[in-house]
């Protein structure tokens, strides 16, 4: 397998286990510990290195003091250092019954492919007699079990992180996209509902019912023009009693026109249900929408399926949508229904 890096000095790996690599250093090794087996491999053999220099006392001075102060904060390393030392404990323990006087030199198992870090860092480790090496081949071989099974846990612990981030990642991006395409939907409707609305603006005639235009009359062009029945403009209900508006439903008509007229506020985003008063049953709900200004004034534009009004007063519940994404009753709007 071709390595995803060139190997780094020893020395530098002994500096990144310390802590003493600048930021962006450390973060370009933590990500090579997660993507390249070979460099994992290698910081392995040198933090087992270093780790043996600890437990036989070979680390002196500034190497010392950043050893314990930064190294053994971690509880994950504390244990590997605990194993280290028991099992250092258990191999001596072996040579002193497998033969008489041998001593407590620190050994490594002959032939190791381990590299070593640098002999002016840490004292060479000495051999062992011929008669002990079966003692240390059996506890080295168990040694190497549990640390090759401690270290696999933790690289698989790791790339679930990295995989859990990553797919944080994704979600923000599809709920962006979301959002963007229910954006992108709205101004559609609104298109429509705005091009509904100057459509079904006719001249008046003077046979509609009074009640049906909410809007006063406009001059375009030295002509008055006014709401017909099939639209209205509406404004927030009051506590004082007024007129009801009325809206006329001809018989075949796919859709009414409705804009509502907002109070000054701060929301950015609506929502309006639609609701039978009689027993307070939603018959219809909108979609998340934007408001506009038509005459100065911040207004939504409805478009409401005339298959679902019938006869009777409705009343439209107007919601602002928070930062948070609840929503707020913010106004009401009462009408009736009348069809032809």
């Amino acid at each position: 397998m071709t390595p995803l890096h060139e190997p780094g000095p020893e020395d530098q790996l002994v500096s990144y286990l310390l802590g003493l690599l600048p930021d962006e250093e450390a973060e370009r090794l933590d990500e090579l510990n997660i993507a390249d087996e070979e460099f994992a491999w290698q910081l392995r053999v040198v933090e087992d290195d270093l780790i043996d220099a600890y437990v036989t006392g070979a680390l002196t001075g500034d190497t010392l003091e950043r050893f314990e102060s930064f190294y053994l904060a971690s509880e994950h390393r504390r244990r590997k250092v605990k194993f280290a030392r028991s099992f250092r404990r258990v191999v001596d323990r072996g040579i002193g019954t497998a033969g008489a006087g041998a001593g407590r030199n620190h050994i490594r198992p002959p032939g190791s492919e381990r590299n070593r870090i640098s002999s002016a860092r840490f004292p060479a480790s000495q051999s062992m007699p011929p008669r002990q090496g079966w003692v240390w081949r059996l506890a080295a071989a168990a040694a190497l079990v549990l640390l090759a099974g401690g270290a696999l846990y933790e690289d698989v612990r790791l790339r679930g992180a990295l995989n859990e981030a990553r797919g944080a990642g994704t979600a923000l991006s599809n709920q962006a996209r979301d959002l963007e395409r229910q954006l992108n939907d709205q101004r559609v409707v609104h298109d429509s509902v705005v091009s509904e609305l100057e459509r079904v603006r006719l001249p008046q005639t003077g046979n509609a019912p009074a009640s049906a235009p909410a809007r006063s009359a406009e001059p375009v062009g030295g002509t008055s023009r006014a709401l017909p029945a099939v639209a209205l403009v509406l404004l927030p209900q009051t506590r004082g009693a007024g007129p009801i508006a009325t809206l006329a439903v001809p018989q075949g008509l796919d859709r009414v026109a409705l804009e509502l007229r907002l109070e000054p506020g701060d929301f950015s985003r609506y929502e309006v249900a639609l609701k039978d008063p009689a027993g307070s049953q939603i018959v219809w709900r909108s979609g998340r929408i934007t408001s506009s200004i038509i005459d100065d004034i911040p207004t939504i534009a409805l478009l409401i399926p005339s298959t679902v009004l019938k006869t009777q007063y409705y009343s439209l519940e107007l919601n602002g949508i928070t930062a948070t994404g609840s929503a707020d009753v913010i106004g009401s709007y009462v009408f009736q229904v009348v069809r032809r």
